[in-house]
């Protein structure tokens, strides 16, 4: 059982991989918020794509034990808002899972709320119409089963229907989506790797229709089809991302600063692994006018490390260690991935 439940895992990895490979020029096109930049189905895959190999490679001899490496590896070379969101997402859901014992429903629903939880507190700003939305959502559905007694294969498909109908919403959620009549990106990202966690525990085909009918989805708009002022904020011109080792109270003072200087910051722990100095691990991301505004900030918090700065309004930017184009994942060997 606990062998089945390890090879589930990875195939479940390899499967989200492979759909957001498919995806990714899509969500790229479809991407409006927080910003137009046109790269959140390439940051949502570079995320997985990292979670996955560290899977691959992890010493765990169970599905908890693997789900922590790979998502600690998916937030320490995450890319971007969606990207950094669904690494927390992972290391959320891996919190709560028993080593050795059979997959419950209980245990997807706590696995759920954790993420959902845990993506929230990352966030200076939560918002909904968002991956966030779509959390909340699968968590709440996979509540309700759990205290009905349903098992995993049948709540995973009101998962999935309940999360495709939370993707409508986001379009009257964020002014920015509804002005253009499209879905937001990183929600349907979301919907994808839950559409690949209910094909593997079922053991049924992945559904490429879940997507089919989503505003937006076959031609929605590139980054220059919106105009980032148009909803009266001031547009921050880059990203910046770094590791940093900081106590909490350090880092609740980088949040501070991070949110006078820029927008959509995220804060988020890498591990709950404490160092002599009593500093935790974190991954930071932030959108700013100027590059050294947030490096300064960071570098008077600590020493942060893995800088990268990428330039948001060019539509052809692309982190160094991104994956190459037409670099598409395997399929899952079992053919139940995509």
């Amino acid at each position: 059982m606990i062998r089945a439940r390890l090879r589930g895992a990875l195939a479940w990895l390899r499967g989200a991989e492979a759909a957001l490979a498919q995806a990714a020029p899509r969500l790229d096109a479809l991407n409006l918020f927080p910003v137009p930049d046109a790269d959140t189905g390439s940051n949502m895959l570079a995320t997985v794509r990292a979670a996955r190999q560290a899977a691959e490679r992890s010493a765990g001899t169970d599905m908890s034990a693997v789900l922590r490496d790979a998502g600690a590896a998916a937030l320490d070379s995450a890319r971007g808002n969606s990207g950094t969101l669904l690494a927390v997402a992972l290391v959320g859901l891996a919190a709560p899972l028993t080593p050795d014992a059979p997959l419950t429903t209980a245990e997807l629903a706590a696995g759920a709320r954790a993420a959902d939880r845990a993506a929230r507190a990352a966030l200076s700003d939560p918002r909904e119409g968002t991956i966030l939305t779509v959390l909340r959502e699968a968590a709440t559905v996979l509540e309700a089963a759990a205290a009905g007694g349903r098992e995993p294969a049948e709540a995973l498909g009101s998962v999935v229907e309940a999360a495709r109908r939370a993707v409508e919403d986001t379009e009257g959620q964020l002014a920015p989506l509804t002005r253009a009549r499209v879905v937001d990106a990183g929600a349907v990202g979301l919907l994808l790797v839950l559409e690949a966690l209910r094909a593997e525990v079922t053991r049924t085909p992945f559904d490429e229709g879940v997507v089919a009918a989503l505003h937006g989805w076959a031609d929605g708009p590139g980054a220059a089809g919106e105009d980032p002022q148009a909803d009266g904020r001031e547009a921050p011109g880059v990203e910046v991302m770094c590791s940093i080792d900081l106590t909490p109270v350090d880092a609740a003072g980088l949040r501070r600063g991070l949110e006078e200087a820029g927008d959509s910051v995220i804060l988020a722990p890498l591990s709950r692994a404490v160092d002599g100095a009593g500093r935790l691990r974190w991954r930071v991301h932030v959108h700013v006018a100027r590059a050294e505004d947030a490096v300064a900030l960071l570098e008077a918090a600590g020493a942060p490390e893995e800088v990268a700065v990428t330039d948001l309004w060019d539509p052809a930017h692309r982190h160094p260690d991104d994956p190459a184009e037409g670099d598409a994942a395997s399929p899952a060997p079992d053919g139940h991935g995509r």
